[in-house]
Order: structure tokens, then sequence, then C-alpha cells
């Protein structure tokens, strides 16, 4: 199908007047139509002749950066002299580029094998005589200048509705139901569920798990993957906001474009996600205390009492996993520890921590804190200043646009990081800990715990512990030497 009829049916799909269902019938039946015309004229100029079909549906003969395979193996088949030539149902159905036409121009010369070309137009295109390619070249020079100023308009076309806020079209969103405006309530729910626990420092992973294990699918039917999980948390679409060209769209006086669908989350609570994945405190050591992909509770917390180098998981599918202190990561190799009794000890000495400072006093609810209102203040207060120099022509636009994508990058860091600050539990870890057990919290959520009473734990020797050590649950305790967090 040509670039236009292509168009047309995903604008009708975008409107409402097709489905995703019903396009692709459309599409289909308009290759078999036209499969059928090139039959009929194979048969009418070569009957008897066996025809090849190569067919490259939904892939466009316009755009440089798609590879069309079945016409790349024409190519080839013409190279080995599988083929007498080629039949097209129009030339701009097979070509859009004048280099792709040229490419094909250069078999027809360079094997002088009286190779034909024809197509239903019946316009002379003999691409072995000067004149078929010269009417050859001419056309596809026209439709290429078509599909480019189709390109163009249908470009203009998607800015003006997205600076309008209008719905485009596209697949159901994850949290929307097919109309794409209406929230899908499971969905909503675990999205809130999602943004809840990226907040308290749960990984992506973590979370692609967790949705799993509750039973979310991808469009496809298949199980939900890390990346597309943190696709559908930085989706700008949660906060209503509007896209365009893959990035959230803003209006000249800097504020978000929004779209006419109920969002389920606020601007700042979009803010306050994308910051805790992508800001600076996402990525971290790789098995540092409060590393987000780690997959251990105690990776990185114990450390070798031999060389003092971070221990790290080991013998995770066997029947006793432990801790180790690995020589690839510049350790010894000296000191192994049953996984789960240590994990077991730390939680017990850490719950008896807790819950000492809590019956000394009840630890309070502190409001939110954010030191950096000011620097904010005095940003966005620049940013309107240099917009309003703009407008009144005192200033360059090319001075205009380099200050405020700059200020524009400062003002979206600092309001995440607000929204990160204003978004976090305010509650100390203990009274979640206390309340609802070390069993209800995700592998983050239990370092962040730990660490919020302990810095390290030093682990023994054997041959170090001293003589009558206490032995409980498979694991000499004296071999622990836990580093309190300074208060």
């Amino acid at each position: 199908m040509s670039d236009a009829d292509l168009a047309e049916i995903k604008n009708m799909v975008k409107i409402g007047a097709l489905t995703a269902e019903d396009a692709k019938e459309r599409e289909r039946k308009g290759v078999l139509k036209q499969k059928d015309d090139v039959i009929q004229l194979a048969d009418r100029l070569y009957p008897g002749q066996p025809v090849v079909f190569y067919e490259d549906n939904n892939l466009s003969a316009f755009k440089r950066n798609v590879k069309r395979k079945s016409f790349e193996q024409m190519l080839k088949d013409l190279d080995t002299k599988a083929l007498g030539g080629v039949l097209a149902y129009d030339i701009d159905r097979l070509f859009r580029q004048p280099k792709d036409l040229e490419r094909l121009i250069d078999h027809y010369q360079e094997t002088n094998s009286g190779l034909v070309f024809h197509t239903l137009s019946g316009q002379n295109f003999d691409l072995t005589t000067a004149d078929g390619r010269f009417s050859a070249r001419i056309m596809v020079s026209v439709a290429n200048k078509s599909s480019e100023d189709m390109s163009r308009r249908l470009k203009r076309e998607m800015e003006r509705m997205a600076l309008a806020g209008e719905m485009a079209g596209g697949p159901r969103p994850f949290g929307w139901e097919e109309d794409r405006k209406t929230l899908r309530p499971k969905e909503t729910k675990a999205l809130d569920d999602m943004a809840e626990k990226v907040l308290q420092g749960d990984s992506v992973t973590t979370i692609t798990d967790w949705l799993r294990d509750e039973g979310f699918v991808g469009r496809t039917g298949k199980p939900f993957v890390r990346s597309s999980v943190r696709r559908i948390l930085l989706n700008p679409r949660n906060a209503g906001i509007r896209q365009f060209r893959g990035e959230p769209l803003k209006n000249e006086e800097g504020e978000y474009v929004r779209g006419p669908w109920e969002a389920p989350w606020s601007v700042d609570k979009w803010l306050a996600v994308k910051a805790a994945i992508e800001g600076p405190g996402a990525s971290r050591a790789k098995v540092g205390p409060g590393h987000n992909t780690v997959r251990s509770i105690l990776s990185g917390i114990l450390r070798c009492g031999v060389c003092g180098t971070r221990m790290v998981a080991a013998n995770s599918s066997r029947k006793y996993p432990k801790y180790r202190c690995a020589k690839d990561a510049g350790g010894c190799g000296n000191i192994t520890i049953s996984r789960a009794p240590v994990e077991d000890a730390i939680r017990g000495l850490v719950s008896d921590v807790l819950m000492a400072a809590t019956a000394q006093k009840e630890t309070e609810e502190v409001g939110p804190k954010w030191e950096k209102a000011a620097e904010l203040a005095a940003l966005e207060k620049e940013f309107s200043e240099l917009h309003q120099l703009w407008k009144a022509d005192k200033i360059k636009t090319t001075s205009y646009i380099l200050g405020r994508e700059k200020l524009e990058g400062e003002i979206d860091q600092l309001r995440g990081e607000r929204a990160v600050a204003l978004a976090r539990p305010t509650k100390a870890p203990s009274l979640e800990v206390i309340k609802g057990g070390w069993d209800k919290l995700s592998i983050e959520r239990q370092r962040e715990v730990i660490l919020s009473v302990l810095t390290a734990v030093m682990v023994a020797t054997r041959k170090d512990t001293p003589a009558g050590g206490r032995m409980d649950r498979g694991i000499d305790h004296s071999r622990l030497t836990p580093v309190f967090k300074e208060q």
C-alpha cells in the first residue's frame, strides 16, 4: 500500500472510525487486491511464466531508515539472474526514494540481459532505455516530493494537536481503557502502588516482579519486562502531560501542556517518580549501601573481618546460599557465612534496636522538608523575566532559546528533587518494620531499614571466634560485629 493509503487508515483509527483489527484487515485486503492485479498483468504480458512475489507490507518506501527486506531480496535475486525482470502495481509503490530507483537501474544497466520492468499504469518505464529511465526518475522524484509534503503536513498537524492538548492515536496505555481517556480502575490502582514503591526505594526490577506476581500482563499477553515497566513509570501521560516527538511538551510560559484524558497522578508525583528513577541518586555503587538493583539484603553491608572488603551474595541458586568475600572484587576470599541465618540475625538485631528506641520515645511524624525552595523560586523568576524580554523583542531569539533550555533543565531538576522530598514517607522506617513485619518489605526497603541503624557488619573467621561463642540457628553470633550508625 502507498504511504498515503497507510496514513489515511491510521487517521481513521485515531478518530475512532476504524478499530485496530479493522485497520489490519483493510491493509491486508489492499495488498491482496494489488497482488491480484499484478498476477493479471503477468498473465497478459508473459502467460505461463512463474511469478515470485516480494511484499513489504506496512513498510514505508519513503523513510530512509526503514530497511525493506523483500526489496533487498529482490535485488539479490536480480544479481543471481534468478529473475527476468520486475512487475509492480505502480512505480510509487516500489520507490519513494530516488536512490532506491538508481540501485535498480544499476542492475539493469550492468546485466544488459534484457530485463523487463512494467507497471499497471502503462507508462514507459523501460529501464533498459534512456527514455524509460528518464520517465521513471521523474515519477519517483514527484512521489518523493509528495511524501515529503505529506510528512511535513502530518508533523505540523501533530505539533498543533500536541500544543492544543488533543488526543493522538496509538495502542491502549497501561492504566486506561481502549478509548485512551478513561482510567481502568485495577491498573490505576497498580500505577499508584508502583509509584509508592518507587518512592519507598524499590527498584524497577522489584516492581516488575511484583507486577508479575499480581498477574498483570502486557498488551501481547506476555508478562512485563523491566524495560516496559520503566517506560510505564516514566510516562508523562500518567500526570496528564502531552508529549511531542517523545518529549514532555511545554508552552511558551514553560508550563506542561495537558491532554484531555483522566490522569491518575499529579505532576509533582510524576516528577518525584522520574527523579527517583533517573535522578542523581538513582545510580549507585555495584554492591554499596542502598544500591538500586541489588538482589540480596546484606550485600555490601557485610564486610570481611580479614581484609575489610564488602561481601557479596554467592551460590544463590544452591541449597545453602552464602555471602562471601570475593577475590574478583578485590577481597581476600577467606570469609564466607550462610545467608539465611545471618540475615535473620541482623533483622533480629535491628528490630530489637528499633523497638527499644520506640519504647523510649514514640517516633514522631515529621513534616517533609526541602531546603532549596528559595533557589527554585529565583530560577522561576529568572525564567519569567527572560520570557518577557524575548516577547518585548529586547533579546535575540538565539539567546532566548539557549537561556530557556538552561533554565528549564535547572528548574526541572529542582522540581524533581522537591517532589521526591515531599512525596517520600515522613515516618521513620522503624514504625513500618514494627507494625508490618519484615516479610512485608521488599529487599530495597529492608536494606533501607537496616542502614538506618547499621553502617556495616564485620564478619570474623571461624578460628577468630572466641571460645564459648553462642551458636544459634546455624550461625555463631560472636563472628558478627555490628557497626552502628552515628546518632
